[in-house]
């Protein structure tokens, strides 16, 4: 798989675990197709440099002909950082740009910005709480914490809230399943290391319905707080993603 492609699922992946909708194009023409065919507006459209065929220069320019599309904002991915080339992008209309390779939590801050947060991100903030709670006791207690972030491929037929009933039967009362997404659940795992992380997420892997990722940080070897914990492990989801996806295209 070529280093566009899996920067196009990466980026797929990251939005859609944040609750965005997210609709992908392999080509520039593949694009303008479901840019025409769509009924509403989309509310950002990103845009990489290297498209087959047409560079991503040429494609927003073309886009922002269209009216209706004049202001809706357009951020591009790109592995050319000098001044000239970002130049280049605002000055055709592009309003943010992302240097490759980047990290989950920069497109995320950077999409936010642009357009707010999706309905689903509501429950962050509870989970920041959590998480910011069972460090404490954690630092008191001097003993590591883990978070494991899975994130389900696709759409699932099965309610998240049932799917979080059937993992706590396989997890200890101590532990906590934290619904974050219809696709995304959390698990905090007190007095627990990676290794026991891991021993967790094989206990619950099979027992879930379809294609299941998996993400793990653990306190304090890989954050000092609650929000270092939340990225650590979304950066670890993203890697097995990318990395699973791969394996299985060659």
């Amino acid at each position: 798989m070529d280093d566009s492609a899996i920067i196009r699922l990466m980026v797929k992946d990251i939005l859609s675990a944040e609750g965005y909708d997210v609709e992908t194009a392999a080509t520039a023409e593949e694009a303008m197709l479901k840019i025409k065919s769509k009924k509403e507006l989309f509310d950002l459209v990103i845009v990489d440099i290297n498209l087959p065929n047409q560079n991503g220069f040429e494609f927003i320019q073309k886009l922002k002909s269209y009216p209706e599309y004049r202001n809706i904002p357009a951020m591009i991915l790109t592995g050319d950082a000098t001044a000239s080339s970002i130049a280049q992008a605002i000055e055709i209309g592009a309003v943010e740009y992302l240097i490759k390779s980047f990290k989950a939590d920069e497109l995320v801050k950077r999409v936010v910005k642009l357009i707010g947060h999706t309905a689903e991100k509501d429950r962050c903030p509870e989970l920041k709480e959590l998480l910011k709670s069972e460090i404490n006791r954690a630092k008191r207690s001097n003993v590591k914490l883990s978070l494991v972030l899975a994130q389900c491929e696709g759409k699932i037929r099965v309610k998240i809230s049932e799917i979080a009933e059937q993992v706590k039967h396989k997890i200890r009362d101590i532990d906590t399943v934290f619904e974050i997404n219809d696709n995304n659940l959390a698990l905090i795992l007190p007095i627990t290391g990676a290794d026991g992380a891991m021993v967790v997420i094989k206990k619950v892997k099979d027992k879930l319905p379809g294609k299941w990722y998996f993400g793990v940080a653990t306190y304090p070897d890989n954050a000092k707080d609650e929000q270092e914990l939340i990225n650590f492990a979304k950066e670890s989801l993203m890697k097995e993603i990318s990395s699973l996806k791969q394996e299985k295209v060659e």
